[in-house]
């Protein structure tokens, strides 16, 4: 199917903005149009989704080998006309330690699924130097090809055919448009920098159609549309046929061993949890697992007979107070802790684990099946790619078993007593960085601030699903 990688030159040059755009300026054309968003990012793929209808694929080369890569993107673009993959920072900025546009990058991704770059190129404060912006970017790695350059926020007409003809003088990369300063309003921004897409609320709602028709009235679409399908007839389908070990993968799926009855495993999918790979629950699907949402932040509790439970990230710190009201719901989980009950918790869902989350003016009730507070900070605490090692046999694996995932919190959590059963060993200057105790493990339970896309590991999928399984026999 034809697709396109959208890139910019760095953070904030406009990519996440143009990618909604064409987004939803595609799908009022008819498109069945599938996003991707390049690393590990949960909330630019929560916007996909409520713009497209279609669950986003996160595609990660450095978490994930080129076999799931493309086992991801195959499966994800089953049933559409085109698809559109948002970038991460800069064309070329991968994991700490890599060449440009090593593991991680946008530069990789769009390499190994032979995928054309449209490239956005923030044109404030400059003019025709942007032509050497273009130059750089385009000839730094030979093996790339790129479908054409939107302009971003040009002051006037005259500003933007300055840098058009800079452009059309020294490549024959086409401009494919210009966006003026104005053209879009600002994303509705509550917490973190971004209103949650779960709200769906009116405001995002007139905001995407505002996109759609600015992207429709400055971008030449049918040229965009006409250059990718060039490119899909040129390339064909063999940079997405998954081979090697994607067969293994592959036959883990299907070699499972399924009970009589699917394992039963409880989510919190709600205002306050929503931060789940969707490829990765589909795998854990595919294997057997039978999800059953619920909605804590609504005063709902898990059913009575499910395997196990999930709570995944999010952000708990805004429903502090509804969280902290359920009590059918921390009476019916440290219930099913003390029966050992598996209870798989990230981020978010470790955070209220904690006996308390603080927002630095009040502290609330949590769950208590960490002995540890949780507090809010003014200032973010981590982010950023982390091999992790597990401590000692958990949910997802033996110990010793090697991970890689990805950190990001503004909070932090202490501890009462000395921690005796961390769940990761973390290494966050590369592999051979000082190791630091990290997250929380019980029998039963393991819980971390960690993300861990479970499509890039097999074998911590099968250890979650045989820790269910054991509660079936």
């Amino acid at each position: 199917m034809a697709a396109l990688m959208i890139a910019g030159t760095h953070s904030g040059a406009g990519k996440t903005t143009l990618t909604m755009g064409l987004l939803a300026a595609f799908v009022e054309r008819g498109e069945t149009v599938q996003s991707f968003k390049t690393g590990p990012d949960y909330i630019d793929p929560t916007f996909h989704r409520r713009i497209t209808g279609r669950a986003c694929s996160n595609l990660d080369t450095w978490m994930m080998d080129e076999a799931t890569v493309k086992r991801l993107y195959s499966r994800a673009m089953e049933g559409a006309t085109m698809g559109i993959v948002e970038g991460v920072m800069g064309l070329f900025d991968g994991a700490a330690g890599q060449r440009p546009g090593g593991a991680g990058s946008s530069a990789d991704l769009a390499r190994r699924l032979g995928l054309p770059i449209l490239l956005v190129i923030d044109a404030r404060s400059a003019a025709q130097s942007v032509a050497a912006v273009v130059h750089g970017f385009t000839t730094l790695d030979p093996s790339l090809r790129f479908a054409g350059i939107v302009i971003n926020r040009i002051g006037s007409e005259r500003h933007g055919r300055m840098i058009r003809e800079a452009i059309e003088h020294l490549s024959p990369i086409p401009v494919l448009g210009c966006l003026p300063r104005d053209a879009f309003s600002s994303l509705p921004e509550r917490h973190l920098g971004l209103v949650s897409a779960e709200e769906a609320t009116p405001a995002l709602r007139a905001y995407w159609k505002t996109l759609a028709k600015q992207i429709a009235l400055h971008i030449d679409l049918d040229r965009l549309r006409a250059i990718m399908r060039d490119e899909e007839q040129a390339t064909g389908t063999a940079a997405v046929t998954t081979t090697g070990t994607g067969a293994a993968s592959s036959a883990l799926l299907s070699a499972t061993t399924k009970s009589a009855r699917p394992y039963r495993m409880a989510i919190a999918r709600d205002r306050a949890f929503h931060f789940y790979y969707d490829d990765a629950l589909r795998d854990l699907a595919d294997m057997g697992i039978e999800w059953v949402p619920f909605q804590p932040a609504a005063g709902e509790t898990f059913a009575a007979d499910v395997d196990g439970i999930y709570l995944g990230g999010g952000y708990p710190e805004l429903y502090l107070a509804e969280l902290s009201n359920n009590q059918r719901f921390w009476d019916d989980l440290r219930h099913a802790h003390r029966r050992q009950l598996p209870i798989f918790a990230e981020c978010g869902g470790y955070m209220s684990l904690c006996t308390s989350i603080s927002d630095g003016q009040e502290s609330y009730a949590m769950g208590g099946l960490i002995p540890a507070t949780c507090r809010m900070l003014d200032r973010r605490k981590a982010l950023g790619y982390v091999h992790a090692e597990i401590a000692g046999d958990h949910l997802l694996g033996p110990a010793g078993t090697r991970l890689r995932g990805h950190e990001f919190h503004y909070s932090d959590v202490t501890f009462l007593a000395e921690r005796e059963a961390p769940a990761f060993w973390l290494q966050k200057n590369g592999e051979q960085g000082e190791k630091v105790a990290a997250g929380y493990r019980a029998p039963g339970l393991t819980a971390s601030y960690l993300h861990v896309h479970l499509s890039a590991f097999p074998q911590a999928r099968e250890a979650l699903v045989q820790a269910l399984a054991g509660r079936t026999r």
